[in-house]
């Protein structure tokens, strides 16, 4: 190939690296008979920035991957740290307000009343709840809303409003379930809904009246030992349909004698070998306790649920409620 033609084939790359006047000098250099050693050293120039783009462009691919990565790492940690930030605001919505000093009434002689939640992983929807109407009613729910997370944990915060507003009105625990059912329907676009369980305590007689939407009925532990289910008054949850009537139901508790209520995280609390903890054992639990301190009671409900989960994760919140009625003193 003759040196004119080796000229114009590189003449492109001449252009780009040292500029289309540089590239005619060099022309009119070698018509003056310049050395042919000037072409190659050329040559080998453009080869050399060929390589060198070449490694400039892989160096550069590998920082694109390696950025692409780091962005990656940080948008899950970032993700992640979201959606914990999220959980923690709605643990603390959902315990928040809760009655969390016991004993809560230590100038009450007529009752005794004990609650405590252990919440899962995730935040769930349990609600524990007391307080009293008048000084001789006194209220108390256990509920259960669907769902995990933030949804679940405002649901059930509306509902433990709306129903403290409604038993103040209201005398009967189906009518205030009932006003609390059509309120959690309006606008209800998630399809939320929630299990309660909702009783007052006539303090002066021991009169329980209550309504129960869809809720596992509680125990009484009776004086003569024997553990007794609460008859389910509905089975319909609130928040599902906004003309359900919930019927009240009522009982009486003697001198002596306790009502424990709990959440399904209790008896759907699920051992190692796949199976749930059940109502069977904990019959057996309540049995051992028809005398004991309501504080008592409860804790020992959750220690025997978590001595049969063992290192099995929690699946749902365990919410556990002891009342104990001892008489009138008067």
């Amino acid at each position: 190939m003759s040196t004119g033609e080796r000229l114009q084939r590189i003449a492109p790359q001449l252009d780009a690296l040292i500029g289309a006047p540089a590239r005619t000098a060099l022309a009119g250099a070698l018509e003056r008979g310049e050395p042919e050693g000037l072409i190659a050293g050329l040559e080998a120039l453009l080869e050399g920035a060929e390589a060198a783009r070449t490694q400039q462009a892989r160096a550069l691919a590998e920082r694109t991957l390696q950025l692409e990565l780091a962005l990656g790492v940080l948008s899950e940690r970032d993700k992640v740290a979201a959606e914990q930030s999220e959980w923690d605001f709605a643990t603390d919505l959902q315990t928040a307000g809760l009655p969390n000093e016991f004993p809560p009434y230590p100038d009450r002689r007529e009752f005794d009343i004990y609650a405590g939640m252990v919440t899962a992983k995730q935040a769930g929807g349990d609600l524990y709840d007391f307080f009293l109407i008048r000084p001789d009613r006194l209220a108390f729910v256990v509920a259960d809303a669907c769902g995990k997370g933030l949804p679940a944990a405002i649901f059930i915060t509306l509902t433990r409003t709306l129903l403290r507003a409604a038993a103040r009105r209201l005398a009967a625990p189906g009518d205030c379930l009932r006003t609390v059912n059509a309120m959690l329907c309006i606008d209800n676009a998630e399809s939320m809904f929630t299990t309660a369980f909702f009783g007052i305590l006539d303090t002066t007689s021991g009169r329980f009246e209550y309504a129960n939407a869809g809720h596992p009925p509680p125990y009484i532990l009776r004086a003569d030992g024997r553990v007794e289910p609460v008859r389910s008054q509905g089975t319909m949850p609130l928040g599902v349909f906004d003309d359900v009537p919930y019927t009240t139901g009522s009982l009486e508790l003697a001198a002596g004698e306790s009502l424990v209520c709990y959440s399904d995280g209790v008896t759907e609390a699920i051992g190692p070998d796949g199976g749930f903890f059940g109502d069977d054992r904990l019959i057996r639990t309540l049995s051992g306790k028809t005398g004991a301190a309501v504080m008592e009671t409860a804790i020992q409900v959750v220690a025997d649920v978590d001595q049969y989960i063992g290192t099995t994760p929690m699946a749902d919140d365990i919410t556990v409620l002891a009342l104990r009625y001892f008489g009138n003193p008067a």
